[in-house]
């Protein structure tokens, strides 16, 4: 029986028989589940989701200390780019422990900023032959058939579909997106995003010649999948995206111009064959683009963007602080949403605005160089080589990986123009894999490390030291948000049905439970304290003779948020709220007053104050102008609707 092995000590695509080499197949195993695991879990964007994942880079980490403890190669040498980023990462955790009023949402930010650090570190260093490569981006593929399907069944057959999340508790579908595909993710924008990334890696690999015929049909087939996923979401901004995509690319997919021109027409004749049979006969889709050109559809954008401008305009530097965007636009003085949003949908004025234009050079410069040096490599490549037992011509290698890479890495960068790429995970990481294979078909490894005995050792000791750091720094964190977000969507629903009236305490208690676990865990959250003063102040129902008793508990939680941050609006309305209940009305006006001095346009801000001013029958009027203006801001806002109807009837 013939040897697999041959005399050099290679395996057929498993490459050289070496320790090495396997667990370098393990790294990339390790780098495609945390891909495929992230885009299957909603993107990542859960904190109760994302905790899962954090075990794998542990994993990773240790894996790629062991791959330098094991590997022969002499000598041994790193890419240097990932270098590059590391003042961006000081910066953030600069702006972290001094900069913003908001630290515990910044070491969120710092979290998603160290785990793309640490793929891209792994995966420019090791996955180290095209095989590697290759396998890694099919596993990386692999999520989009779950997606794909995901999003067909939403929009033919169940609107209210979730993707599995494995939570503890069910999860439902925001109504503002019933009727919409959003695939594995939680919304539609980030799966158009994410179909928007991947496709113009499909179209190259189907396009041009390199891969077999049935695998390019294959590709072309995926990529329509694609097409008619992102017309599923029912959002205008893919669509512009899609048209720049599919007129760009066959300038880069074919030499003849004839042809080249042809693609860009039938890429332009596409997206008007779509869009037209709708707009002339959906009336669903007719609503989805009236609603999308008022700031309650995707016009918001434009409300948003200049607010992220003048954030970047007050803090042009140093930017505002990492995690404040939201915050900052809670408590703008200048405009009100009904719904307030966690970023600017444009993760350049996230940047910009978070962390100044010193953050945004010691990000985006790194980038930039890597893309023109791979274009100008790019440039220089054969567009077509003959190979003498294949007919016609192909692409060579170096030129198709460097197609895939600036095409994702491009589409990636629209992308982040439009909405919060950052903030889901799962994208930032398919980001970070098209940045990754730029680098490797780009750019020669250049950091020469060295290889005795004890220093296989040592490199092997530092992964476990990193790997154990980073879950020390991020899993309590991780955990606490989750916990907290979980209490809050419980204590919303427990309010909204009035269950905490009826004197039942068994759901609240669960509810500070969840709480308590939550500051236990990270103390320095913020938003945990204010839902614990919160969760107290409703036993009043329950207890009316123990007011006192919850007002000073309750007070004293809230006091606890304010030490974290003094500027916080929330946490100033929420200890007003406790010193009400306590009996103490001039410090209960003190605080309100200073949380509608903090965030003048936030519709629950005046809600708050008039609902204090109510209980002054001399104050009716006050209380009157103060909760009109509060569902001026947000005519949603059913609490302040039956305060009014209240007041209107007294």
């Amino acid at each position: 029986m013939p040897s697999l092995i041959d005399k050099t000590g290679n395996v057929p695509y498993f490459g050289r028989l070496s320790w090495g080499n396997f667990v370098d197949w393990l790294v990339t195993f390790c780098l495609g589940g945390i891909i495929a695991a992230s885009t299957m879990l909603l993107g990542g964007v859960r904190p109760d989701t994302h905790v899962l994942l954090l075990p794998l880079f542990v994993c990773l980490i240790v894996l790629h200390g062991l791959w330098l403890a094991v590997d022969k190669e002499e000598p041994k040498r790193l890419s240097h780019i990932p270098v590059f980023f590391i003042p961006f990462v000081g910066w953030v955790v600069l702006s972290v422990l001094s900069v913003t009023s908001m630290a515990w949402r910044g070491w969120y930010e710092l979290i998603y900023v160290l785990e793309a650090l640490i793929f891209l570190w792994v995966l420019v260093n090791n996955v180290r032959t095209r095989a590697h490569l290759w396998v890694l981006i099919t596993i990386a593929l692999s999520p989009a058939a779950y997606a794909i399907f995901i999003g067909f069944y939403q929009f033919f057959q169940n609107p209210g579909k979730l993707a599995t999340a494995l939570t503890e508790y069910g999860l439902q579908l925001s109504p503002e997106f019933l009727g919409q595909a959003t695939g594995s993710f939680a919304d539609p924008n980030s799966f158009a995003a994410f179909l928007l990334i991947l496709l113009p890696s499909l179209l190259i690999a189907g396009l041009v010649p390199r891969l077999p015929k049935v695998l390019r049909i294959l590709c072309i087939y995926i990529a329509v999948m694609f097409v008619v996923g992102i017309l599923l979401t029912q959002l205008l901004w893919p669509l512009a995206l899609l048209f720049v995509i599919l007129v760009v690319l066959p300038w880069v997919c074919f030499l003849k111009t004839s042809r080249r021109v042809w693609g860009s027409v039938l890429g332009a004749s596409v997206i008007v064959m779509a869009v037209l049979p709708q707009m002339a006969l959906s009336p669903k889709f007719q609503e989805r683009v009236g609603l999308a050109m008022t700031e309650e559809g995707e016009a918001v954008r434009l409300v948003l963007w200049q607010e992220a401008l003048d954030v970047t305009l007050g803090a042009p530097l140093f930017g505002s602080g990492a995690g404040s965007f939201s915050a900052e636009f809670e408590q703008s003085d200048t405009v009100s949403l009904h719904k307030l949003p966690a970023t600017p949908h444009n993760d350049y004025l996230l940047i910009l605005s978070e962390y100044g234009a010193v953050g945004g050079v010691l990000f985006l410069l790194p980038i930039v160089c890597v893309v023109w040096w791979a274009f100008r490599q790019w440039r220089t490549e054969p567009a077509r080589v003959k190979l003498k037992d294949v007919k016609g011509t192909i692409m060579p290698p170096t030129k198709f990986f460097l197609s895939v890479g600036l095409a994702g890495v491009l589409s990636f960068a629209l992308c982040l123009l439009c909405t919060f790429v950052f903030y889901t995970p799962a994208l930032t990481l398919y980001g970070v894999l098209f940045f990754a294979i730029l680098i490797k078909s780009s750019l020669q490894r250049r950091l020469s490390l060295p290889s005795g005995g004890w220093m296989r050792f040592a490199y092997f000791c530092l992964s476990i030291a990193v790997a154990y750091g980073f879950y020390s720094v991020s899993a309590f964190r991780v955990e606490s948000q989750a916990l907290e977000l979980h209490a809050r969507q419980r204590l919303d629903q427990i309010v909204e049905q009035r269950v905490h009236v009826s004197g039942n305490v068994e759901l609240l208690d669960e509810v500070i439970e969840l709480y308590e676990a939550a500051v236990l865990l990270d103390p320095d959250n913020a938003d945990a304290w204010i839902g614990l003063s919160a969760a107290h102040c409703q036993f009043f129902y329950g207890n009316p003779a123990s007011y006192e008793y919850l007002g000073a508990l309750a007070s004293d939680y809230a006091q606890r948020a304010i030490d974290l941050s003094e500027t916080y609006w929330m946490a100033w309305a929420q200890l007003g709220i406790a010193q009400g209940l306590g009996g103490d009305d001039a410090e209960a006006e003190l605080a309100l007053a200073r949380a509608l001095e903090l965030a003048p346009n936030n519709s629950n801000a005046h809600y708050y104050w008039a609902a204090y001013t109510s209980h002054f029958k001399e104050r009716r009027d006050e209380a009157i102008v103060s909760v009109e203006r509060a569902l001026e801001i947000n005519p949603d806002n059913a609490a302040a609707r039956r305060l009014q109807q209240k007041l209107l009837i007294l």
